[in-house]
C-alpha cells in the first residue's frame, strides 16, 4: 500500500466488507434489538451450517461489528456497541428507502421514464444520453456541479437553430435523473434545447403529465448529434 493509499483510506471497508454477506446481514439483523445469542441460535437465523456461521460471526468479531459474552461455558454475541447499532439502522434505513425507490421506479408508466420533462428541460433515458453526447462531442464542458457551452458547441447552436444566448452565469448545471440514478444537464443551455425540439416537434406531448414522445424529425436530431438513443 502507497503512502497516498494509507492517508486517504479510513479503515471502514473492513466493517462493510464484514457486513456484505447475506448470511453475515442476517446474524446482524438477529442481533439488533439488543439481544445476545448463542452461536447456534445464530446459525438457524441466517440458515447456515453450525461451521459456517462460525466463520461468520469471527468476522464480524473481527470487525468490531459484533462482541462476545462469555456466561460459564457459553458464548453469546451481541452488537459491539451503540455506534455500531445506529450504523445499523441508519443501513436499515437506507435499504429501505431505496427499495421504496425501486417500487416507485417499477410503478412508472415506460414512456415517462424514457423522456420526460424535468423543469423546462429533456430527462429520462432520452435526457440522459442528450447529456452524454453534449459532454462527449465537447459542445459543453462540466467541472464539478456547473458547466458551459463551448465555441463548438455554439457553433452546433446556430446550425441547430438553437435560440442560445451566453450569459454570465453558469449556463448549465448537473440535475440527478431519479429514475436513470445519473445526472443530466439542467439549466439555461439544456431548456434552449428542449425549447427548440418542442418547436420543431422533435419531441411531441403524451396524455401522461411531462412525459414527452420522441418523433422520426427527433430522432434525426439525435442521429446528427451522435447520441445513442436507448428505445
Amino acid at each position: 500500500m502507497t503512502r497516498i493509499q494509507q492517508s486517504v483510506q479510513s479503515g471502514f471497508s473492513k466493517i462493510t466488507d464484514a457486513l456484505g454477506d447475506p448470511a453475515r446481514e442476517a446474524i446482524v439483523s438477529a442481533l439488533s434489538d439488543g439481544k445476545a445469542m448463542p452461536a447456534g441460535e445464530l446459525a438457524i437465523a441466517a440458515g447456515v451450517s453450525p461451521q459456517s456461521a462460525s466463520a461468520h460471526l469471527q468476522k464480524l468479531v473481527d470487525a468490531k461489528v459484533l462482541s462476545v459474552w462469555s456466561q460459564g461455558r457459553f458464548r453469546y454475541y451481541r452488537i459491539a456497541d451503540e455506534d455500531v447499532a445506529s450504523l445499523i439502522e441508519s443501513l436499515v434505513d437506507l435499504a429501505a428507502k431505496a427499495e421504496q425507490l425501486d417500487r416507485e421506479r417499477a410503478r412508472l408508466p415506460e414512456p415517462l421514464r424514457q423522456s420526460r420533462t424535468c423543469y423546462g428541460h429533456l430527462a429520462g433515458q432520452l435526457g440522459v444520453a442528450l447529456s452524454n453526447a453534449l459532454i462527449r462531442r465537447r459542445i459543453v464542458t462540466v467541472g464539478d456541479r456547473t458547466g458551459c457551452v463551448t465555441e463548438k458547441g455554439l457553433a452546433w447552436c446556430r446550425s441547430e437553430k438553437i435560440d442560445f444566448k451566453p450569459v454570465r452565469e453558469a449556463h448549465l448545471r448537473l440535475c440527478n435523473d431519479w429514475t436513470e440514478r445519473v445526472a443530466h444537464l439542467a439549466g439555461p443551455f439544456p431548456n434552449a434545447i428542449l425549447a427548440r425540439l418542442v418547436e420543431t416537434r422533435c419531441v411531441t406531448p403524451l396524455p401522461i403529465p411531462r412525459a414527452l414522445r420522441l418523433t422520426q424529425k427527433g430522432r434525426a436530431f439525435f442521429t446528427r448529434l451522435g447520441a445513442q438513443v436507448p428505445f
